[in-house]
């Protein structure tokens, strides 16, 4: 929705207006910077609700109150409380007033937040669909390069081995030493403290007879919250089963705009034709996005300027320019279905070491560790007969023993441990929506869509749904994503049911090796060291037949490192 800006101290107008429009993308309708004796505040806006009135930041009695996102549920708070306000923002002084810290609490929506009242409060929703930066020294921001003006820049090594192993760093790390990240579900006021975590709690009530239409229920719910605004919604369209659900049951409401993007001459990842069916299912105005590798190279520094700091999820790029030829402010979207429900293929492959039972596995292990491989299944078997955490992320790309090859020197050790509950297969929901859809595909979303002045919206991730997944007995919540399989069928053609299950992936390593782009990890690391260089050749040999992922994270790491330190 908006872009915000904070900094606790006496600064230069220029020096802080220069800052504040290198987020003018995030919101090109208004522009306001006010003075205060204790900082200076500014807010980019993209209006959708309460367009000509809910103007930031909100200067009252000494109090300065910001925010980034939607508050779904404040005209049900305004009555609740009797409140004497029109606004979101008005809404969360007026809470802030009376709650303190706990009123964010109160709240339903996505947001990033900042209370001003006699030092700096900062709260970030608990998914961590908005963005939220700071330093110890009295800025935040929405972006990471709003900051950078006013900091000495420096590689933060911690976050470049969460980066390795998640593709991105890790809250509240970023790549840049001395710039923080607020978890999702946390606050700041010079520690960081947590006011909202997944729990789990069985209900026994919930059987595979009922669970379909209480999810189905649930979904409605949250996307009638979601069509909140004064603007015109479309929603995305890949021609997966999600999408086609969220823009179907959307469709109910009225006639909408889907979009799609595809890849001419690559069918393997061109799912445009999937998408048709379900657009002519539903009677929606659709549009289809060609990409290509020309797009691909001639808008590769914008789509870095737009991600901050180094996401090796492919996808940012196809995601940007989709973006780019939408004429909407608002678009509805699919993540979380698969996380929620187990869709992915490998998590069946997961789920089968919890019965796994082997009398020798001390001996297997000594075997393993006799003889060792670089790769990934020796790795997952390793784990297992060592008694390990063998799951730590559906995204995990780079582990500990690549790391250490990879960086030596610069290598550390990556904590997976805070997100591993002993919940079983529910351990895979709650790590991936801390890490993968937390760091990864909510960040792509926000800033892929911001960066083309739009606000993306997830109907799957909404706090009373997930509340309700994590309550599921395991056998009802089963695999394959079977509940959201059989509520589609009333809504979207059988096709998309039925497909197989198909990533947002598209031909990047065939252009990358098309255009000898690989030779840019190993120039950039002649100048930089930081990595082994002769296991940087061994990957780069190996290529797409092991280390597809790895090279796309070496390379786009590498196209960091030359814009931002080169």
């Amino acid at each position: 929705m908006c872009a915000i800006l904070g900094i606790l101290n006496n600064i230069e107008t220029d020096k802080f207006k220069y800052a504040l429009n290198l987020m003018s993308h995030r919101g090109y309708d208004n522009q306001k910077i006010i003075q205060t004796p204790f900082g200076t505040f500014g807010f980019n806006r993209l209006s959708i609700e309460n367009r000509n009135i809910n103007i930031q930041p909100l200067y009252k009695n000494g109090i300065v109150v910001m925010f980034n996102g939607e508050i779904y549920n404040y005209k049900k708070l305004i009555s609740e409380y009797r409140l004497n306000t029109n606004t979101e923002v008005e809404t969360i002084y007026e809470l802030w007033i009376r709650f303190g810290v706990d009123f964010v609490q109160k709240l339903e929506g996505m947001f990033a937040i900042a209370v001003y009242d006699k030092k700096i409060y900062l709260f970030r929703d608990e998914f961590g669909k908005k963005p939220l930066y700071f330093t110890k020294k009295g800025i935040f921001a929405s972006e990471i390069k709003a900051i950078l003006p006013f900091i000495e820049k420096k590689i933060n090594y911690q976050a470049l081995s969460e980066y390795l192993a998640y593709n991105s760093s890790i809250a509240p790390n970023t790549i840049y030493e001395g710039i923080y990240k607020l978890p999702a579900g946390c606050y700041y006021d010079g520690e960081i403290k947590r006011w909202h975590d997944f729990e789990r709690m069985e209900n026994v009530k919930w059987t595979m007879e009922n669970v379909c239409d209480e999810v189905e229920s649930l979904l409605t719910k949250s996307i009638e919250k979601r069509l909140m605004g004064e603007v015109e919604i479309g929603s995305l369209l890949s021609g997966g089963v999600d999408s086609s659900l969220i823009a179907a049951m959307m469709s109910k409401y009225g006639k909408i705009k889907t979009f799609s993007i595809g890849y001419d001459g690559y069918e393997n990842y061109d799912e445009r034709r999937y998408a048709r069916l379900t657009a002519e299912h539903i009677g929606s105005e659709h549009y289809e996005i060609n990409y290509s590798k020309k797009i691909f190279f001639d808008e590769f520094e914008n789509v870095l300027f737009a991600m901050d700091e180094p996401v090796a999820d492919s996808s940012f790029f196809p995601a940007n320019y989709l973006a780019k030829n939408i004429p909407l402010k608002v678009v509805l979207s699919g993540e979380g279905s698969d996380e929620l429900f187990l869709g992915y293929r490998r998590y069946n492959e997961y789920l089968g070491f919890f019965d796994a039972y082997l009398p020798n596995k001390k001996w297997l292990k000594k075997y393993l560790e006799r003889h060792p491989e670089d790769i990934k299944e020796w790795e997952i078997f390793r784990r297992f007969f060592a008694d390990e955490v063998v799951f730590r992320g559906i995204n995990e790309t780079f582990f500990q023993r690549q790391i250490n090859r990879a960086l030596k020197k610069y290598a550390h050790e990556v904590d997976y441990k805070r997100f591993v509950k002993r919940w079983g297969s529910f351990d895979f929901t709650y790590f991936d929506l801390k890490v993968w859809i937390g760091e990864v595909l909510l960040m792509k979303l926000d800033k892929m869509f911001m960066a083309n002045n739009i606000e993306a919206r997830s109907p799957f991730l909404d706090r009373n749904l997930v509340n309700f997944v994590f309550s599921l007995p395991e056998d009802v919540r089963g695999k394959n994503k079977w509940v959201i399989k059989e509520i589609a069928k009333k809504h979207v053609p059988s096709e998309i049911v039925k497909r197989r299950k198909k990533g947002f992936a598209f031909p990047f390593l065939e252009w990358l090796k098309e255009e000898n782009e690989l030779r840019l990890i190993i120039d950039v690391n002649r100048e930089t060291k930081i990595f082994n260089e002769e296991y940087l050749k061994e990957i780069i040999k190996t290529g797409h037949k092991r280390y597809k992922q790895h090279l796309w994270s070496l390379y786009l790491f590498s196209r960091f490192i030359k814009k931002e330190f080169l």
